[in-house]
């Protein structure tokens, strides 16, 4: 009884996992669809001849929920397109091709299909490259930044890039901010990195200017609005509007961007 028990066990577990991979194989139709051009019912009755291995065309019209009106119709294409061969008998049978012989040419065809794409896409990548090149209006790419943790941050990820020189251009208010910026600052320092600081200070005068004057490299410069001007390297830049507030200075927002051509033209307007 025992023995029976597991032998139904056996039996059922051998079922459940034929079925799951059933309904995976079906699960795959409309690629076949897309990659063979045959239609959906052809594909169905394919992959359902591959999980059953042979079947005759009411069981198969039954597994794959194709109409059995349809189903002959369907068997016959398979045939044509040498997909499916048909098992004399009484009633007939029908098996399916391997899929490295039936669909060898389906894959041939999509591998060739890709190759072309990939050279047309190259070609026209070419094509753009050497338009923009020539133009005289070309888009440039500007992010604006709206939040202070963020701006701060971009300020902090631009200064790490640098390799030669960072020129800052600030309002008095401005230099506040540049303590968050200040271990990063000393960072480049270490490296090399030459560090231009602009501001309405003088640092013959004022205490806070000339401490800074220590580090790097600080000049008096006449500075009209509250802003914050990084420069990096002269390939990367970022400009933010302050609140113009001496008790709480924050930044309203900012623009950066990464654009070489578009920097050299910001730095003519802010750097001295």
């Amino acid at each position: 009884m025992i023995e029976n028990q597991n032998k139904t066990l056996k039996n059922n577990r051998k079922k459940s996992i034929e079925d799951k991979n059933t309904s995976d194989t079906l699960a795959i139709w409309p690629k076949i669809v897309e990659y063979t051009g045959i239609s959906e019912y052809e594909a169905k009755a394919y992959l359902s001849l591959l999980s059953l291995g042979s079947s005759g065309a009411r069981k198969l019209s039954l597994h794959c929920n194709i109409p059995r009106t349809k189903i002959y119709i369907t068997l016959k294409k398979l045939k044509e397109c040498g997909l499916v061969e048909e098992i004399p008998g009484v009633p007939k049978a029908f098996s399916p091709t391997p899929p490295g012989c039936a669909l060898s040419e389906a894959l041939e065809m999509a591998k060739n299909k890709a190759l072309d794409f990939s050279s047309i896409m190259e070609t026209l990548s070419e094509t753009h490259e050497l338009v923009e090149e020539h133009r005289v209006i070309q888009r440039k790419f500007l992010f604006y930044l709206y939040e202070e943790d963020k701006i701060i941050g971009k300020c902090q990820d631009m200064l790490k890039q640098s390799e030669k020189t960072v020129y800052i251009r600030t309002t008095v208010d401005g230099l506040s901010l540049l303590f968050k910026l200040a271990p990063t600052l000393n960072k480049l320092q270490e490296k090399g990195v030459e560090i231009l600081i602009r501001s309405p200070l003088n640092p013959g005068t004022n205490a806070f200017a000339r401490e800074m004057a220590y580090l790097f490299d600080v000049k008096q410069v006449d500075v009209a609005t509250h802003i914050l001007f990084i420069n990096s390297d002269n390939k990367r830049f970022l400009l933010a509007t302050l609140n113009g507030r001496m008790d709480e200075t924050s930044i309203k927002s900012a623009i950066f961007s990464d654009d070489v051509e578009l920097t050299s033209l910001i730095s003519l307007l802010l750097i001295e």
